[in-house]
């Protein structure tokens, strides 16, 4: 019996820690749990928010999971969390699509805040609160945030599509890419490079490698060939494509190209805005010195010093007082022509050409503007390179409608009304100029 007693007493401890131990886990779970529901939550909400473009209610629900304040207000932390824990926004402890979604939409809704400008901005979320996200984004501030906030001060383990979302505010939104070019670098340096193979190695198996490898090759996309030229980094571009370890010989070779082509637009266009800054305006070029001719009142001839006077001229005045001098031209223009019979030759009129001046100046005019049209275009598809999938979208489309037969008969029975009336339009004039 003194056995039996002395293993229930040793037990007894063990079985309350084990409890402790249970307890303690299962709380840790459900909260976990409760954490990424509520995640969910809030995401959902703001989302249905941002689509009605209420952006207020959108930025106020998401600051429910991205204020730490918040977050201890809402999760009940237990007692025996530390405090980093207890410290931390619900983002921080949220999964890794959880978190890509609820950053991609705070980045999306602060561009499409900054976007308004200040008037509807002011009208949507307040004049302070959209001159305080302008700034973050404008500086580059925002990205210390969410790194801050969502990955624990820790830059290396943001994720790929935060970092692409980041990196596309700051150069939509940023007049200097000097702080997304830090801030790029920082991630490519200290990022987790074991879980992104290079392109040319059997990751068939694993999906999360390949999604991983396509959003740091965007990455080093819009960092070689957006963000360093927008810092005359051409030369270290062309080096970096050469040095990098994640990029193959098809990619390599693709940014090479695509690197040439922008410093080709750009040389060309800084060369055009100087022809323009050095060429007279077309207003001076035009204006040409044009001599004064008096056809009323033609000049007679006037005798220099070394002419003498033989008195010819005043024997025809005193021979004429009464007539007055006349010019030959005008007295041709007095009469009018005669043939044999009688009746006056019509006067051929020559028409008038216009100025080869003018023509050439509104060739000129019309080749700049086209020129800036392009030229503006480049650009904007640069800023925005969606801009040419939607486009070719659109046209698949059209093509696709275009194709189905019934669309095709609905445009041949337009058409050929459209004609038919063409015709009898025509016809009645005709018959009307006829009579």
């Amino acid at each position: 019996m003194s056995v039996t007693s002395t293993d229930t007493v040793v037990a007894t401890p063990l079985n309350d820690s084990i409890r402790s131990l249970g307890s303690s886990s299962l709380g840790t779970i459900s909260l976990q749990r409760e954490r990424v529901s509520r995640v969910k939550e809030v995401y959902k909400q703001a989302s249905q928010s941002f689509l009605q473009r209420d952006f207020a209610d959108a930025f106020e629900t998401l600051q429910l999971v991205l204020n730490p304040s918040e977050s201890v207000e809402e999760d009940n932390v237990s007692a025996e969390e530390d405090a980093s824990e207890r410290r931390a926004a619900l983002i921080a402890n949220a999964t890794r699509n959880s978190r890509i979604k609820v950053w991609s939409l705070y980045v999306t809704l602060l561009n499409a805040i900054i976007e308004l400008g200040p008037e509807e901005g002011k009208a949507a979320v307040g004049s302070k609160q959209w001159r305080d996200i302008a700034a973050k984004a404008r500086d580059g501030s925002i990205w210390d945030d969410v790194v801050r906030i969502g990955y624990r001060g820790i830059e290396g383990n943001v994720d790929t599509e935060v970092v692409f979302n980041l990196a596309n505010l700051l150069l939509s939104q940023s007049a200097s890419q000097t702080t997304n070019q830090q801030h790029l670098e920082t991630y490519l340096a200290t990022s987790d490079l074991s879980r992104t193979p290079r392109p040319d190695q059997n990751t068939t198996h694993d999906t999360n490698n390949l999604r991983d490898l396509s959003s740091r090759i965007k990455i080093l996309e819009l960092y070689i060939l957006h963000v360093l030229p927008a810092n005359d980094e051409w030369d270290y571009a062309k080096d970096f494509i050469q040095m990098s370890d994640i990029l193959d010989d098809d990619h390599k070779e693709a940014f090479q190209h695509a690197l040439a082509g922008l410093k080709a637009e750009k040389t060309q266009s800084q060369q055009q805005h100087e022809d323009d800054e050095e060429a007279p305006p077309p207003d001076l070029q035009s204006a040409e010195p044009k001599p004064i001719e008096d056809h009323d009142h033609p000049t007679e001839h006037r005798r220099s010093n070394s002419e003498q006077d033989y008195g010819i001229e005043e024997a025809k005045k005193a021979a004429k007082p009464n007539q007055p001098d006349v010019h030959p031209t005008s007295r041709a223009k007095g009469k009018p022509n005669l043939q044999r019979n009688g009746k006056p030759i019509p006067s051929r009129v020559s028409p008038k050409r216009p100025s080869n001046e003018g023509i050439i100046h509104r060739t000129m005019a019309f080749v700049a503007a086209f020129q800036n049209l392009i030229l503006n275009m480049t650009h904007s598809v640069s800023r925005n390179p969606l801009v040419i999938f939607r486009f070719v979208l659109f046209l698949v489309a059209l093509l696709v409608a275009l194709g189905r037969r019934d669309v095709k008969e609905r445009i041949r029975r337009i058409t050929g009304s459209g004609w038919d009336k063409i015709r009898k339009t025509v016809g009645m004039g005709v018959k009307v100029s006829y009579i």
